[in-house]
Parts: structure tokens; C-alpha cells; sequence
């Protein structure tokens, strides 16, 4: 016989008897990014009851290892008093991240219950937005002045920080400005009298508190750094943002970018709310909407020609669709380009041009195969060679144009300071349908105005 399943969480939390010191017990052996997962499905009386039991800087991991988001909700529903001694053992930077998440009086009182050491710091990154350098540093480094030697370097290493930042020490001068760099590495090589000034690296690439995430993390991938040192409008070294902090900027940048190529928003696959869903997916919706009523608009007033002439209508899906796959593509290659920092403010026109003369070339050769088929398909019409012509141009000067619009709207959109990712989205695709459409009729009224297409 088959040994009965262990309880679930739950199951273990339905008995009301359950002390917290033996509810700790249970949990003791769970990781806390594991227990995160479990407490997300429970309701809020149960998540504040187990994160009331667990020793505060256990309870910290727990919900550091949370969503901001999330971790705002549990805090909010729980409410912050009953889970104030887990939220005073987490960093700063989770502080900060919470806050940003609660209701404006919530945050006020999270702020008057922390230490002053904590509320000070917490204010500070309060200070910056919570997507740029400063919003995701950490004051956890290590920063020496460039007259010690390798071995009071390694003095001031030991004890001073967690093993995030010790692979990297910060070399300043008598203000604070950053002036040099050395790896751990390169520390234990010398010999404890040498001055780290004479082996610390002096080409430093750091980033201002006010840059944007994603531009933090372009720099990290360029220069192959472990960690991006943050200074402020001083030059003065304020901040580090750790390896652990740019993998999740990545994570957060990548997903994003999905979610806009989708128009669907910025929400959370599994605990965001209805509303929220439709809340981010509706105004790209309504967006495309109305851009293809006024395309069912526009065909309207070819309604006589296509009465006409019906065989037109069979290749309107497919001039939408090429059209719409081709700008989806060129926008798409754009997109990964500017969020690599692969296209650089040079090599706008370039990348167009090279779009552009792609999309001749898929529109030459998808535009004669469709017209040849338009062509067989029409064999017993007089005028089949003419609507395999109108098809072919219709399908080559979509596919160019598509392709070239497809790669300028990221461009325009960088400038503006919106997302490029937004070019990829249900408006591009709607707009080069309107355009497509159009570029097809107004050929085909055209053609039949000049006596060269007839039923």
C-alpha cells in the first residue's frame, strides 16, 4: 500500500492549536524563496500568521523573495504592525520596494516604526525613482582611500559587508570620488605593504543615480562588470548595484518587453488581479480598434469597385497579414538592438536603410509567388494578368513600407522616452493593416479607372 501523502501547507495551518514556536518547527526545513512560492496561494490571515512565526530575519528572506508588489499586498491586508519586526530585518532597497507598493498613509506609518538608521537610508532611496540606478544600489560595498596599502584594504574588507560586494573594492579620494577599482583577486596577489594605488585599475565606468535601469544594465554587459559603482551629481561614489540586483533588472527589462510586444501590460502571470489585466491590455485594444474600424472605413468607400471587381477581396487577409508579420519582425530586430545597446544614436539611419532594403527584397520575391497564385487562381477572368499585377505591387510596396515603418517606430519612440517595445505591439500591427489595405485599393481603383481591370 502506497504511504499516505505528506500535508500540505494548508492542511498544517488548519489546525488552530498550532503554536508558532511548532509552526516554526514545521517550517525550519522549507527554503525561503520555496516558502515564498507556498504563502502566495494562502489567504492573508494565513500568510501574516506564518511570517509572524519565523524568526524576523527568516521572515525578511521570505518576503524579499516576494514580487514588490506582492510583497506590498501581503503587508497591506496583514497590516504593517502585526508584521513591522520581519519588515525592519529586510534591506533597505526591499523597504523601499514595499513602500513604493502601499497606499500613501501605509507608507508613512512602515517609515515612523524603523530605526533611525533604516528610516534614513529608506528615505534616501525614496529619492530616486524606483527603476533607476539609485532605486536599485546598495550602500553594502566596501571604499577605500587610494593611500592604503593592499593590506589594510583587506583589513577593511573583512567583516564589512556580505559576499555580494567584496569581489569588488572601491578605491576614493579625500571627497569621495571614485578614482580606482580592484578585484579581490588582484588584492591577494600584492604584497600587504604595496599601495593599492599602484595596481588598482584607474578606468572606472560607473553611472549617474538618475539612469535608468536598463541603461545600468547595459553598461554592466559592456565593460563585463561584476558590479556597476553609482555616483552622484558630485561624482561622488554613493552606491553599488550588485550582479543580484542586474540579473533581476534583466528578468525585469526582458518580461516587460514581452509583455508591451503583446500590448497585454505589465502584469504578474499568476496574482495580478483581473482588473489589473484588463487595465493594462484595454488601451492598446481600444487603440487598435479604432484604427481598424476606420480600415473597415476606408474599404467602405471601395465598396463599388469591390462589387466590381470581387476577386479583389480574396487577397486583402493576405496583403494584412504579410505586411503586419513583415513590420512585426523589422520592429522586433530593432527592439533587441536598442535594449542591447547593439544600435547605438549612429546607426539609426543605417539600421533603416538595411530594413528597408531587406523588405524590397522579401517583397519582390512573396509579391511574384502571391501573384502568381492570383494569377492561376483567376486564369478564366480577362483581366487575371492585371489583378496578379495589382497583387504583386500591392504585396512588394506593403512588405517595403511595412518593413521600413516597422523599424523607424522604435526610433521615435526612444526619442519620446516611451518604451520601444510599444512599437512592436497591437498599434503597429493595426496601422500597417489601415496603410496595407489602402496601398492595395487605391492600386486597384487605379488600374480600374484606366480600363485595365474589369470583372
Amino acid at each position: 500500500m502506497a504511504e499516505d501523502s505528506p500535508p500540505t501547507l494548508a492542511q498544517i495551518l488548519e489546525d488552530e492549536g498550532l503554536e508558532p514556536a511548532q509552526l516554526r518547527q514545521v517550517l525550519e526545513p522549507i527554503h525561503p524563496v520555496d516558502l515564498a512560492d507556498l504563502i502566495t496561494d494562502l489567504g492573508s490571515e494565513d500568510q501574516a500568521r506564518i511570517l509572524e512565526a519565523l524568526e524576523p530575519p527568516r521572515a525578511a528572506a521570505v518576503l524579499e523573495a516576494l514580487p514588490p508588489e506582492i510583497r506590498a499586498t501581503i503587508i497591506d491586508q496583514a497590516g504593517e504592525e502585526r508584521l513591522m519586526r520581519p519588515i525592519d530585518a529586510m534591506s533597505p532597497k526591499a523597504i523601499a520596494e514595499v513602500i513604493d507598493h502601499l497606499p500613501a498613509h501605509k507608507e508613512r506609518a512602515v517609515i515612523s516604526q524603523l530605526d533611525r538608521g533604516q528610516r534614513e537610508e529608506v528615505e534616501e532611496r525614496l529619492q530616486y525613482a524606483p527603476e533607476s540606478a539609485g532605486g536599485k544600489m546598495t550602500k553594502n560595498y566596501v571604499a577605500v582611500p587610494e593611500s592604503f596599502t593592499a593590506g589594510e584594504a583587506l583589513r577593511a574588507i573583512q567583516g564589512a559587508v556580505n559576499s555580494e560586494t567584496v569581489s569588488v573594492l572601491y578605491v576614493v579620494d579625500d571627497n569621495d570620488r571614485i578614482v580606482g577599482v580592484s578585484g579581490l583577486g588582484s588584492l591577494l596577489r600584492h604584497s600587504p605593504t604595496t599601495a593599492i594605488s599602484e595596481f588598482m585599475r584607474r578606468e572606472v565606468h560607473f553611472v549617474g543615480v538618475n539612469v535608468d535601469q536598463e541603461e545600468v544594465a547595459r553598461t554592466a554587459r559592456k565593460y563585463r562588470l561584476k558590479a556597476v559603482p553609482v555616483v552622484d551629481n558630485s561624482m561622488r561614489l554613493v552606491g553599488v548595484v550588485t550582479l543580484r540586483d542586474l540579473l533581476e533588472v534583466v528578468h525585469e527589462e526582458a518580461n516587460e518587453d514581452v509583455m508591451h510586444v503583446a500590448g497585454a501590460g505589465m502584469v504578474h502571470p499568476v496574482h495580478s488581479t483581473v482588473r489589473a489585466r484588463v487595465r493594462g491590455r484595454l488601451p492598446w485594444l481600444v487603440t487598435a480598434l479604432i484604427i481598424e474600424l476606420f480600415l473597415a472605413w476606408v474599404i467602405s468607400g471601395y465598396e463599388s469597385m469591390l462589387k466590381e471587381v470581387a476577386a479583389l477581396m480574396f487577397f486583402v487577409p493576405v496583403i494584412m497579414a504579410m505586411g503586419g508579420n513583415v513590420g512585426l519582425q523589422s520592429s522586433t530586430t530593432v527592439v533587441r538592438g536598442l535594449a542591447t545597446g547593439d544600435i547605438g544614436p549612429g546607426k539609426v539611419l543605417r539600421v533603416i536603410m538595411m530594413e528597408s532594403r531587406s523588405g524590397i527584397i522579401l517583397g519582390l520575391m512573396c509579391g511574384i509567388f502571391t501573384g502568381l497564385i492570383s494569377w492561376v487562381m483567376n486564369l478564366p477572368r480577362a483581366s487575371a494578368f492585371h489583378l496578379a499585377l495589382i497583387v504583386t505591387f500591392s504585396m512588394i510596396t506593403s512588405i517595403t513600407i511595412a518593413s521600413a515603418i516597422g523599424a523607424s517606430m522604435p526610433f521615435v519612440l526612444h526619442r519620446l522616452k516611451r518604451d520601444p517595445a510599444s512599437a512592436s505591439g497591437p498599434f503597429i500591427t493595426a496601422f500597417n493593416d489601415m496603410l496595407n489595405v489602402t496601398i492595395y485599393l487605391t492600386l486597384a481603383s487605379i488600374l480600374i479607372g484606366l480600363g485595365a481591370l474589369k470583372a
